[in-house]
C-alpha cells in the first residue's frame, strides 16, 4: 500500500462533499467516512489554564429514537426533516454526505454558496416556496443534535397544524417527528404527483417552513449586478416532482454560487454579475406511482451575461446520456450514482450536485462540449456484486465536457484486486466491508456492504490513472446495542492487473495518534497556536500506518479518558472522546498526554486495555509548521505541529509456546520533519502487572526487531513498548493482552 496524497498537475476543485453510498451495516462514515477514521522543554515561566472544550461523545447505531443527530464514531448521524437519516462526517472544512446502509432510497447532494444540502425526492416539488432549503442544509442540522428541529412557520391566513409539527406559538414551532412528516409529503405526491408541484407547499395554507435561527450570510457585492431568467423545459410527457439549476460564475465561482429551485412557471430571476456562467438544471420526474422515476441534467456552459433582461434557456429533453458499467464477469447492480461539478478551474470549494440512485438510467445528463470558460467534470460510479461474493467498484471520470457515450467495459485485466482480512474478535454481529474512489480533488464516493460473517473479502476496482481508494471495515461485537469498531484508511493507489492483501486489525494495537495523513483533507492530529492546543486522537490503530478507526460504544460510558497536563498542572480531563482543544499558555512547557481505552469494556478479548502517555516540549511558535493545505482546530494564526511519536508493530495474533519476533517501528504523526529515534524497549506481561524486559534488535531506519519471549499455551500477554527521539519526545504504550499463545 502507497500512502496517498494530492496528485500534482492539476488545480484544486474540491466539490467540498462526497457522496457514500452504503448497502447495509454501517457506513461511511465519512469516516471518514468514509468514516472515519492516531520532553525536554525551558523553565515554566507562566502557569496553563485548566480550561477544555469537548467533542461530543460518540454513540452506536443509528440516532436514538426522537434524536435528530447522534454522534457516532464514523461521523454524526442526522435526520433530515423528512425522516430520512443520512450519515455527515465534518473533517478538515469539508462536509462528506452518505446514506446509512441498506438505504437506496434516491438523493441529491448539492453544494452552493458554501453550504451543503441533502434533498431527497419528496421534497423537491416544494422546495423553495413550501419548503426552505435551509432545512436541508446538513452542517446546520448536524449542529442541532436535538430531540427536535426548532422551525419557523408562516401561514396564509390561519394557522394549520402541519403533520410531525409542534406549534409553539403563531410562527415558531419544533419538528418532533420528521417521519410523520415525510410521510405527509410522499403521500400528497402520491395522490397527485402534479399537483403537489402546482401547491407548492404540502400543507394547504402553509406558505413558507424554515429552519430557525439560520445564520445567512449578507450578500454585499462589490460590481452591478444583473437581472438574468433561467428557463428550464421539463421534459416532455414527464410528471415533474421539482425542478432546480445550479448556477456557477464560471470566470469566477467564489462571486456567484447559487442553486435555485424553480416553480411551475418553469423560470426564475435572478441577480447575477457580469460574466460567463456555467448551468445546471436539476429536473426530477416521477413514475407511474408517484414515486422517483428519473433525475434530468439539462447544462447550458460558456453563457455570457453582459447586462439585464436577458433569459439563459434549458431543456431537460436534451438530457440523453446515461452512465454504466460491464463487469468481465456476471454481477448485479447494487447501487449508482454520479456528479457534476461547476467551477471556475482555480479556486476550491466550487459547486456540484451529486446524484445517489438504485438504476442505470436514472439520470440523465446532456452531452456538453468542453467549455472555454470554467470547468464542466462529471463522474460516474457504479457498485455491483458478483456470483461467487466478490464486490466490484468502477468510476470513470470526464473532465473536458460531457460525451453521448457514458458507458464502460472494462477488460479483466484493468482491475486491481484487493483481499481484505479481519481477525474474528468482535465480530461476533458480522464485519461491514468498503471501498470507494475518490479523485485528487476529493470527489468520490464510498460502498459498504452488509455485515458477513466472513473475515476474508476481496474487491475487484476500477478507475483512471488519478483515481485513489479509500477503504472502511466496522466489526460489529454485539448488533444490540451497535457496540463494536471501525476503521478507515487514507486514499491509497492501486494498480491495474495487481493483486494487494490488506489486513485490519492485525492485531489491535491499540490507540493513539496516527501516523498517517488523515482524510478527508489532511489536518494536523496534534497542533498548537499561541494559545490554544488542539489533539484529536484515533481509538484504534493497527500495524499499518496508513488506517486508524474508532470504537462504537453502544451505551457504555466511561471506556476512554483522555488528559493533558503542562509541567503537571492540568490543562485537559475528558471522558469517552479523543478529541480537545485546550487553552493552552504560549510560553514553553513539557506537556504530557495520557489516553486509556478500555476495549473489554466493550466486548473485546484482545487489546482489552490500551494506555498511551506521550510527551513533548512546546511553546508558542515552536515545532513544525502546519503543512501548506492542512488546518489545526486550533484557534489563532501560525499554527504548528507537534513533534508528538508514533508506534506501530505487525504482531502476530497468535504466538507459538516456543516464542516469536515482531517488528515495530519508530514514526511520527503526520507533517513533523523526521526525527531520529534513539531507541527502543519492550517488555511483556502474563499477568498484566509485573513486566520482564524483552530483547530489542535495532534494523536501522526507525525499525526494531523484539523477542517475544516462550510462554504456556493459552495464555495472553501483555506488551509494552517505550520509545523516544533525539528531540526528546517519548512514548509508552502498554497492550493489556496484546497477543495469545498457542
Amino acid at each position: 500500500m502507497t500512502p496517498a496524497g494530492m496528485l500534482p498537475g492539476r488545480r484544486p476543485r474540491s466539490v467540498g462533499v462526497a457522496p457514500v453510498r452504503l448497502t447495509v451495516a454501517i457506513a461511511a462514515t465519512l469516516a471518514a467516512t468514509v468514516p472515519a477514521a492516531a520532553v525536554g522543554a525551558g523553565p515554566a515561566s507562566a502557569a496553563p489554564t485548566p480550561t477544555a472544550t469537548r467533542e461530543p461523545a460518540p454513540t452506536a447505531g443509528p440516532a436514538r429514537a426522537g434524536s435528530a443527530a447522534a454522534s457516532t464514531a464514523a461521523g454524526t448521524i442526522v435526520q433530515l426533516p423528512t425522516g430520512e437519516r443520512i450519515r455527515v462526517r465534518r473533517t478538515g472544512g469539508l462536509s462528506r454526505v452518505s446514506r446509512l446502509p441498506g438505504d437506496h432510497t434516491p438523493l441529491s447532494v448539492v453544494t452552493a454558496g458554501g453550504h451543503v444540502y441533502a434533498v431527497p425526492p419528496e421534497a423537491t416539488p416544494y422546495l423553495g416556496r413550501g419548503l426552505d432549503l435551509s432545512l436541508f442544509d446538513v452542517a446546520a442540522l448536524a449542529r442541532r443534535g436535538a430531540a427536535a428541529l426548532p422551525v419557523t412557520l408562516s401561514f396564509t391566513g390561519t394557522r394549520r397544524a402541519v403533520p410531525g409539527v409542534h406549534a409553539d406559538s403563531a410562527t415558531r414551532g419544533e419538528l418532533r417527528s420528521p417521519a410523520t412528516f415525510g410521510a405527509a409529503l410522499r403521500a400528497a405526491i402520491r395522490r397527485d404527483p402534479a399537483g403537489a408541484r402546482a401547491a407548492g407547499t404540502p400543507v394547504p395554507g402553509l406558505r413558507r417552513m424554515t429552519l430557525s435561527d439560520v445564520a445567512g450570510a449578507v450578500a454585499e457585492p462589490h460590481f452591478p449586478m444583473h437581472t438574468l431568467t433561467v428557463r428550464l423545459t421539463p421534459p416532455a410527457g414527464s410528471t415533474v416532482l421539482g425542478m432546480a439549476v445550479l448556477v456557477t460564475d464560471a470566470d469566477d465561482s467564489r462571486a456567484f454560487s447559487r442553486y435555485v429551485p424553480i416553480g411551475p412557471n418553469a423560470d426564475a430571476k435572478i441577480s447575477v454579475p457580469a460574466g460567463h456562467y456555467l448551468m445546471v438544471g436539476d429536473v426530477v420526474t416521477a413514475n407511474a406511482s408517484g414515486g422517483f422515476g428519473a433525475e434530468y441534467v439539462p447544462i447550458a456552459a460558456d453563457y455570457a451575461v453582459t447586462g439585464d433582461g436577458q433569459t439563459a434557456a434549458l431543456d431537460a429533453d436534451d438530457a440523453t446520456a446515461t452512465a454504466g458499467f460491464t463487469t468481465p464477469d456476471a454481477s448485479t447492480l447494487v447501487s449508482v450514482g454520479m456528479d457534476v461539478v461547476t467551477t471556475d478551474g482555480t479556486h476550491e470549494a466550487p459547486p456540484g450536485i451529486a446524484y445517489s440512485y438504485a438504476e442505470e438510467g436514472q439520470v440523465r445528463v446532456q452531452p456538453t462540449p468542453r467549455p472555454a470558460h470554467g470547468v464542466l467534470e462529471l463522474d460516474a460510479y457504479e457498485h455491483r456484486t458478483g456470483a461467487g461474493g466478490d464486490d466490484y467498484h468502477l468510476t470513470a471520470e470526464w473532465l473536458r465536457g460531457v460525451p453521448a457515450d457514458l458507458h464502460r467495459a472494462p477488460a479483466r485485466d484493468e482491475f486491481a484486486t484487493v483481499v481484505d482480512t479481519v481477525p474474528a474478535d468482535g465480530s461476533a454481529g458480522g464485519v461491514s466491508y468498503g471501498r470507494g474512489p475518490v479523485y485528487p480533488d476529493l470527489r468520490g464516493a464510498e460502498e459498504i456492504d452488509p455485515p458477513v460473517a466472513a473475515t476474508r473479502h476481496v474487491d475487484h476496482l476500477y478507475g483512471p490513472a488519478d483515481v485513489r481508494w479509500v477503504a472502511s471495515v466496522y466489526r460489529t461485537a454485539d448488533a444490540t446495542t451497535g457496540t463494536g469498531d471501525g476503521m478507515d484508511s487514507v486514499p491509497v493507489r492501486y494498480r491495474a492487473g495487481r493483486r494487494y492483501p490488506v489486513r485490519w486489525f492485525a492485531p489491535a494495537l491499540g490507540s493513539g495518534f496516527a501516523a498517517g495523513s488523515p482524510f478527508p483533507r489532511p489536518y494536523a492530529v496534534a497542533c498548537r497556536t499561541a494559545d490554544q492546543l488542539s489533539l484529536s486522537l484515533a481509538e484504534e490503530l493497527d500495524a499499518d500506518p496508513d488506517h486508524s478507526g474508532s470504537v462504537s460504544p453502544g451505551d457504555t460510558t466511561g471506556y476512554e479518558h483522555l488528559t493533558v497536563t503542562a509541567d503537571g498542572v492540568p490543562v485537559a480531563d475528558v471522558a469517552d472522546t479523543g478529541s480537545v482543544t485546550a487553552t493552552v499558555p504560549a510560553p514553553a512547557h513539557r506537556y504530557r498526554i495520557e489516553q486509556t481505552v478500555r476495549r473489554a469494556a466493550l466486548g473485546f478479548t484482545t487489546a482489552s486495555t490500551v494506555r498511551s502517555t506521550y510527551t513533548v516540549a512546546s511553546a508558542a511558535g515552536a515545532g513544525g509548521p502546519l503543512p501548506a493545505g492542512w488546518s489545526c482546530d486550533a484557534a489563532g494564526a501560525d499554527p504548528t505541529v507537534l513533534p508528538l511519536l508514533t508506534l506501530t508493530a505487525r504482531l502476530p495474533g497468535t504466538v507459538a509456546t516456543g516464542g516469536a519476533t515482531a517488528v515495530v517501528t519508530v514514526g511520527h504523526v503526520s507533517g513533523v520533519a523526521a526525527v531520529p529515534a534513539t531507541g527502543l524497549t519492550a517488555a511483556t506481561s502474563v499477568d498484566g502487572a509485573s513486566y520482564r524486559s524483552a530483547p530489542v534488535t535495532a534494523l536501522g531506519h526507525g525499525r526494531y526487531r523484539v523477542t517475544l519471549p516462550p510462554a504456556a499455551s493459552g495464555t495472553a500477554v501483555s506488551l509494552r513498548l517505550a520509545t523516544a527521539d533525539a528531540a526528546g519526545s517519548t512514548l509508552t504504550r502498554t497492550v493489556t493482552d496484546a497477543y495469545r499463545v498457542g
